[in-house]
């Protein structure tokens, strides 16, 4: 069935759901010859399977074989590959930023998902949710597809979306047992075991553990997960794929650092000690159950996914001067329903409908008396609560999207998305109006959101390996609960909950699949109304609002060069600006935590004479970025600007038989002293140290 597909798919036809249909299958048979784990092929771009070079878009994939190689603790290992993205992992843990055509932030800006279903929802986004995707041996590919998604994919689509998709049940009864052993006590253990009852049917279990006591004090983190996949074949080419997965983590918390306890013990958890004995720790429980039903009727293809999500999120939140206690446990209903006609001329019409129902409960909490110093200095009381609420968040959203020929070499795409949401703000706190702390009570409420994206894309054959595109999009972002419901008095003494993002983002696009040489490049504008930002009040408590414009802009540049079948070199860079354009005081300053520069180079070696192995160099390089909006210096009158840094890492892996292969990797093999983050907030600067080197060892065993 699926070869009958393969012949039918080559170019453009189905939905990004037929990644499910025929496996990952595209992914882990390329369709150029561009080099092993450097794939051509995308599922995610625009919800269709296709060839780069057919899509209007920016869009790039790692593979099964890069995957093996990094080996990573985090996707971010892999990801941080791609031009333009830059997925910070704090303190070596399972937490992240992520900076994608952004600056560094916390923001809803990205989609996650795994295997087309989003890991979250819009109205509870969470800039962890990465933790949340079964990242294990069963992964076939991960994608980003940058820039505005929202005409497809919604809310939070707007800098990129991120998918990870897992790989197909076996063909045959499979095996597999990879352990990796590093410092800190660093263990990774994954198991997967595949089996065909028959013809129509298979199923595969997987599990995996990982723990780390962490380079720095009270980093330590645990993690277990267990995936369960059932695909059953009906014939007549249709198919039912479910998925279970669940996984529990625990992770210790720490602090950024002063310059003097920078200076003097990098390895410092930055926490006092009396927050230290409350053992601040995050612990989240995740669990998705989703079931698949895909049919090919001729020339049609239906698409239907049911799916449940639950997670819980309990943590210290340690960037906060007060150090609060919150816990939310959040529980989501969802269909993404989706039906894709290819017409006689060759031209194609994608319609869509995805629905949410979640409900969120959320407390927070003053675990310890606790007094505040400097700029707003605060005496806070052993079980004070700030909010205490449950909110139900309600979404429906139609879609379509329409791809023609305009010529033989041109192709025109228009789509567009409707998106009405509603929030059900339930308060249990029982006080309403000022509870202290400069915090706001609010009484129960309904609110609600509508948003029409747009977008249209002009995509040029200038060969039959080259392109030349032109894009439009328009994207928006919904507050979340948190930012409707937990608020805090602004300057004015006033509060005032946010209202929605939108942007417009313009693109223009190059790519070419020589022989020897892939390239890919693309030029951005951003235009952001409304931008949810980061302010301070006079007492010092930060807060959400809205700034009236907010302009991003950048390139970005990729380039594979297979030199010879022993030697591969991958480059990839992207540089931007982050700026202020009407906002009070800050117009024309430039964005905190925005490098100047992303840049990632890889070169590959594969030698002849060890069959099997295959050795990786990697620099990875950010540039400067500012410590605050403000853009303000020091009390030298120097310009509060952190450098960036540039680290290497070197990664092998020899396949000594079909069964056996052994991997290792060193991470900043230079063991240069680095700050991974800075910033400057509550009046003085804080610093998050980057790792030192560190090796690691494993094998993987297949029978």
């Amino acid at each position: 069935m699926c070869d009958a597909m393969n012949k039918r798919t080559k170019i453009s036809i189905l939905s990004l759901l037929v990644s499910q249909y025929c496996g990952t299958a595209f992914a882990d048979s390329p369709k150029m010859d561009v080099g092993v784990g450097f794939e051509r092929i995308t599922v995610t771009a625009s919800r269709q399977e296709s060839l780069d070079t057919d899509l209007a878009m920016s869009v790039k994939g790692v593979g099964k074989e890069e995957l093996a190689l990094d080996n990573g603790q985090h996707v971010a290992e892999s990801l941080n590959s791609i031009s333009g993205v830059l997925i910070d992992q704090l303190s070596g843990g399972q937490g992240h930023k992520a900076a994608i055509r952004m600056p560094m932030n916390t923001g809803g800006y990205y989609l996650y998902l795994q295997d087309n279903i989003p890991l979250q929802s819009a109205a509870f986004f969470n800039h962890n949710a990465l933790w949340w995707s079964s990242f294990n041996s069963t992964v076939a590919r991960m994608e980003v597809l940058k820039g505005a998604g929202t005409a497809l994919y919604g809310s939070g689509a707007v800098a990129a979306t991120v998918n990870i998709l897992s790989a197909d049940v076996a063909e045959t009864t499979q095996t597999s047992v990879d352990l990796m052993l590093g410092e800190d006590e660093y263990t990774k253990i994954q198991a997967s075991h595949s089996n065909r009852i028959s013809d129509t049917q298979g199923f595969r279990v997987s599990g995996s553990y990982l723990k780390n006591d962490g380079w720095r004090d009270h980093t330590g983190s645990e993690r277990a997960e267990i995936s369960l996949r059932h695909e059953l074949d009906f014939g007549n080419n249709e198919r039912l794929i479910t998925s279970f997965v669940a996984s529990d983590l625990e992770q210790e918390m720490a602090a950024s650092l002063t310059k003097e306890l920078y200076d003097n013990d990098k390895t410092n958890s930055g926490l006092s000690d009396a927050v230290l004995a409350s053992d601040p720790l995050r612990k989240t429980k995740y669990l998705r159950l989703s079931t698949q039903w895909d049919k090919v009727d001729g020339n049609n293809f239906y698409s239907l996914i049911p799916y449940y999500r639950y997670r819980t999120n309990d943590y210290t939140a340690t960037w906060n001067q007060n150090m609060p206690k919150v816990e939310s446990t959040v529980q989501t209903l969802g269909l993404l329903a989706l039906a894709n006609f290819e017409h006689n001329s060759g031209n194609e019409t994608t319609v869509g409908l995805d629905i949410e129902l979640t409900e969120g409960d959320q407390l927070s909490y003053q675990p310890i008396d606790f007094t505040t110093s400097g700029w707003g200095a605060d005496t806070f009381i052993k079980g004070e609560k700030f909010y205490d609420d449950r909110t139900q968040f309600t979404s429906i959203s139609p879609y379509i999207q329409h791809k023609r020929a305009l010529t033989e070499n041109l192709d025109l795409t228009l789509g567009a998305r409707y998106d009405y949401a509603q929030y059900d703000f339930d308060n249990h706190l029982g006080v309403y109006g000022d509870i202290g702390h400069g915090k706001i009570s609010l009484e129960n409420r309904t609110d609600n959101f509508n948003h029409f994206s747009p977008k249209a894309s002009l995509n040029y054959h200038l060969t039959q390996d080259s392109s030349v595109y032109l894009r439009y999009a328009n994207s928006f972002r919904l507050p979340t609960a948190g930012s409707i419901y937990h608020l805090t008095t602004k300057d004015d003494g006033d509060a005032k909950a946010v209202d929605s993002e939108t942007s417009d983002t313009f693109e223009l696009g190059y790519k070419a699949n020589w022989q020897a040489v892939t390239f890919d490049s693309a030029i951005y504008y951003m235009d952001v109304e409304d931008g949810i930002v980061h302010a301070y009040n006079d007492e010092g408590q930060r807060y959400l609002t809205n700034a009236t414009r907010v302009i991003h802009k950048g390139i970005e540049a990729s380039v594979l060069w297979k030199i010879n079948k022993q030697l591969y070199i991958s480059a990839v860079y992207s540089q931007s600006k982050h700026e202020f354009d009407e906002y009070e005081y800050l117009a024309g300053n430039e964005m905190a935590a925005a490098p100047d520069y992303i840049a990632n180079v890889r070169v590959r070696y594969m030698p002849s004479f060890i069959q099997g192995f295959t050795a990786m160099l990697e620099v990875q390089s950010i540039g400067e970025y500012w410590l605050d909006d403000a853009n303000t210096q020091d009390d030298e009158g120097n310009d509060r600007i952190e450098n960036g840094y540039t680290t290497g890492n070197l990664k092998a892996r020899y396949q000594v038989s079909k069964q056996l292969a052994f991997h290792a990797r060193v991470l900043n093999i230079t063991d240069k002293e680095y700050v991974q983050e800075a910033s400057y907030r509550y009046g003085k600067s804080t610093y998050s140290p980057g790792a030192p080197r560190t090796a690691y060892i494993g094998l993987n065993y297949k029978w």
